[in-house]
């Protein structure tokens, strides 16, 4: 494909995706060949047609070169006139699952950068190997038509929308782009690996089975799409949704539903819950289904969360203490930061450090929600103990802290499953 039909792909999908919209436009770029052609000719659009962009670039401190690579992404993009931040992803990196670790970590250090800058629209550099890869990963591991749909083109966030204009381009479209440009890409020796699933099979796939792993996502995108509007109904009619982090659903109603929507529900509730970026293993999910049709269903545990019956014939789901994030200290004169699923605003932030933890059960309250959540709630602790409860209205001193329900997933898909711009 010639470059100028790489840039017209491009600008397409961007029109189709209603931008520029007078927003700010935030590109998740790895340094990498496909993420450096999308902040290249996302600079190209808003040069154009008007808007903002900034590149988020994402050290995830898993290789010894990761920082240095990084950093030479950030000052190659200053060079050509784009605004590049660096995320770092802190703290211990598991011995075991760190792929999806690291997933997690990059969407969540993304989403808290562009709630931070004010960017309601995320470009990432997905292209079409990548949505066959995913499909035949997924095939392989028993996904149903959720997951054979691959990925979106539109997705929602709680900070706007997550995009993928690339999605219906080649690799090679994005490297010829990038020579065009004279720009220099960052090569990340892991995406050959054999050490991960998706480098072993990049290695071994042919382009006939690719082009009918990406023929087959648009198939299932279809079903998927009528999956999304039924759980939508059901989302409207029957769930709840509180403040203070916890669904409610009406059991009689979810055991009404067809299995696959069910499949599906149970999903989204637990990745919205738990605020992980994936939801548990389809076997998983089937055997929480069979357990919660059961008559004599008192509770159980799954990804990250709790799931138990009410006196009033819903189900409520809550996090799970153990699956917390560890407490947070929050540096003084900050007046906005996240922890777990939350944002909280001081009014006035204190001039000394606090921390944000799980409230556990340091406190007592007539307040009336759901008492099997309350341990989880956050609050705020500073060298006195116990300092604001922002959910609860209790705080030690005059200082006032709002705090919002801001999880990485939507409850409902406001956009539905949308097919790549080709």
């Amino acid at each position: 494909m010639s470059v100028t039909r790489t840039r017209a792909v491009f600008e397409k999908a961007m029109r189709s995706f209603g931008l520029p919209d007078g927003g700010k436009i935030a590109v998740a770029a790895s340094g990498g060949a496909d993420s450096s052609a999308v902040c290249l000719l996302a600079r190209e659009f808003t040069a154009k047609h008007g808007g903002e962009i900034i590149a988020l670039v994402v050290d995830h401190g898993l290789r010894p070169v990761s920082r240095e690579q990084a950093l030479i992404t950030v000052e190659r993009l200053k060079e050509r006139g784009i605004d590049a931040r660096l995320l770092t992803w802190a703290g211990e990196k598991p011995a075991t699952g760190v792929e999806r670790a690291a997933r997690d970590a990059r969407y969540r250090l993304l989403a808290d950068a562009c709630r931070a800058v004010g960017a309601k629209s995320l470009l990432l550099g997905h292209h079409r190997q990548d949505q066959a890869e995913t499909f035949l990963i997924r095939r392989a591991r028993g996904s149903g038509a959720v997951g054979l749909a691959g990925m979106s083109a539109v997705r929602t966030a709680d900070f706007g929308r997550i995009l993928r204009p690339v999605l219906g381009l080649f690799p090679a479209d994005l490297r010829e782009y990038d020579r065009a440009a004279g720009f220099d890409w960052v090569e990340d020796e892991t995406n050959l690996s054999d050490c991960f699933e998706r480098g072993r099979l990049r290695r071994t796939l042919t382009a006939a089975e690719i082009d009918d792993a990406f023929d087959q996502t648009l198939f299932f995108g279809e079903r998927r799409r009528a999956l999304e509007e039924r759980a939508n109904a059901f989302i409207d009619e029957s769930a709840e949704e509180s403040d203070f982090g916890y669904l409610l659903f009406d059991a009689a109603a979810f055991n009404a539903v067809d299995r696959e929507t069910a499949m599906y529900l149970l999903g989204a509730f637990l990745r919205r819950v738990s605020n992980r970026v994936y939801p548990p293993r389809r076997e998983s999910l089937e055997k929480l289904r069979e357990r919660l049709r059961a008559p004599d269903f008192a509770g159980a545990t799954l990804g990250g969360c709790r799931l138990a019956p009410t006196t009033k014939g819903r189900l409520i789901l809550w996090r799970e203490e153990s699956d917390l994030p560890a407490p947070a200290t929050v540096a003084a004169g900050v007046s906005r930061f996240s922890w777990d699923r939350f944002t909280f605003d001081f009014d006035a932030p204190p001039d000394f450090p606090v921390t944000v933890a799980p409230l556990g059960r340091r406190l007592k309250t007539g307040k009336a929600f759901a008492k099997r959540a309350f341990s989880v709630l956050p609050a705020i602790f500073d060298n006195q103990g116990l300092f604001i409860v922002p959910h609860l209205g209790y705080k030690r001193t005059k200082t006032t802290c709002r705090v919002f329900l801001s999880p990485l997933n939507a409850l409902r898909a406001e956009a539905p499953w949308t097919s790549p711009v080709m």
